[in-house]
């Protein structure tokens, strides 16, 4: 409850309030692994169960976090102990959301989703909406990335298999491994050594979908704290340029201290303010441009479920222009041959291919790239949409968090033919 509580009163995530309390600095891993997943299904469920709580129990939410942690025990079928009386009973609850009346509600608190982001997945996935919303409450699997200048997947399982970790191959990124237990991957000698970084195989899946020629210049151009900008340095092999560009200071920070880790030479971070000349030169050189653009993040719900409160309709409209400003800045740097890869882990269509089309209709000199002519048809067919042209994955279908990721590429000059 405690956790709740901080995350509902700062909007901060369960991992970093988690960091901030004393109580569980000493804690086991499968004690801080229990705390957490309870924490991350409490703020899950939030919106459907406090709409429940108002109609059958408002009195439960006085005290907020200690009324939504209960009344979300008692839905799970977890009897709360001592702290039973006058708490609702499941059939109470689930009663509750289903005698609302407008079916657009109810479908959206089914869900513990906003009206507005439930309308719009409904329109966009149609049937498909209930078993995506449905897994956006489940418990994301922990995926690891192997740093491919310590060593390859079959290596790190090896390492990690002699410091009592299970991990197995991960379902789509060559690169990803998914852990079988709750065990402490930070505190082992593998990850103080570089091996690896935990990240979702959808985002290991944007990075293999960079694909940067031996010896190229990648723009991350939304670096954050650099868990692309790391994937891509190792698929360069510690060659070529990687600038990584972020406009919060606290994030470059982060990064400067995991490219030490592990051990990764051929990147600059570097802090964006406003129209930067030094990031345009660099720019008109690249081979790759990478935005892992800002956006709602429906897609991550399962990580980050404070979302499904802190981002509002409002916030979509705001963050719909930076994706297309980015777009426009990247898309008018791009040299002939050179990619734009544009990535979101958003499952709304306005963040994703409707972008895409709004700048290939602005800018019709450029292109889309099949997934597969960058990933080959195997590996591409099972994580594209209908048309192959769009990296397209969702929870329900794929394990990973729901992304999108297209590719667009200025077309080299042909060399006229001589008669």
């Amino acid at each position: 409850m405690e956790v709740v509580a901080g995350c509902i009163g700062s909007g901060r995530g369960t991992a970093e309030v988690m960091a901030s309390l004393a109580s569980l600095r000493g804690a086991a891993s499968s004690e801080r692994a229990v705390v957490s997943g309870w924490a991350t299904r409490v703020l899950g469920a939030r919106l459907r169960i406090e709409r429940a709580l108002a109609s059958c129990a408002p009195e439960l939410l006085g005290d907020r976090a200690l009324g939504l942690t209960l009344a979300t025990m008692v839905e799970a079928g977890v009897e709360p102990g001592s702290w039973s009386a006058g708490l609702p009973t499941q059939a109470q609850l689930r009663a509750a959301v289903e005698e609302l009346e407008d079916p657009g509600e109810r479908f959206a608190t089914q869900y513990s989703a906003p009206r507005w982001v439930a309308d719009r997945l409904r329109a966009h996935l149609g049937d498909d909406a209930a078993a995506a919303l449905r897994a956006l409450e489940a418990r994301a699997p922990r995926a690891l990335r192997c740093n491919l200048l310590r060593g390859d997947r079959d290596a790190l399982r090896s390492r990690l298999a002699q410091e009592g970790v299970d991990v197995e191959p991960g379902r789509w990124a060559v690169t990803a491994v998914t852990c079988r237990d709750a065990a402490d991957v930070f505190a082992t000698r593998a990850f103080r050594a570089g091996w690896f970084e935990q990240q979702d195989e959808a985002s290991q899946l944007a990075v293999a979908l960079t694909a940067p020629p031996p010896q190229g210049r990648v723009l991350d151009l939304c670096a954050g704290s650099g868990g692309k900008t790391l994937g891509i340095a190792a698929a360069l092999g510690n060659r070529g340029a990687v600038l990584a560009t972020d406009v919060h200071e606290g994030r470059l920070r982060a990064l400067r201290a995991r490219l030490a880790r592990a051990g990764a030479d051929n990147v600059t971070p570097h802090l964006l303010r406003g129209d930067d000349a030094a990031v345009a030169r660099f720019a008109a050189g690249c081979d790759r441009v990478l935005i892992d653009a800002p956006c709602t993040g429906t897609g991550s719900w399962r990580r980050r479920p404070q979302a499904r409160v802190s981002v509002t309709e409002q916030d979509l409209n705001g963050l719909l222009q930076t994706q297309r400003d980015l777009l426009c800045r990247a898309a008018a740097w791009l040299k002939p041959g050179a990619r734009l890869i544009y990535a979101t882990c958003s499952l709304l269509a306005e963040e994703n291919a409707e972008q895409v089309r709004w700048l290939l209709a602005r800018r019709p000199e450029l292109e889309l790239v099949r997934v597969a002519e960058v990933l080959g048809g195997g590996v591409a067919g099972p994580i594209t949409d209908a048309s192959g042209m769009f990296l397209s994955l969702r929870p329900d279908v794929h394990g990973c968090d729901g992304f999108f990721a297209a590719v667009v590429r200025r077309p080299r000059r042909r060399t006229p033919q001589r008669s």
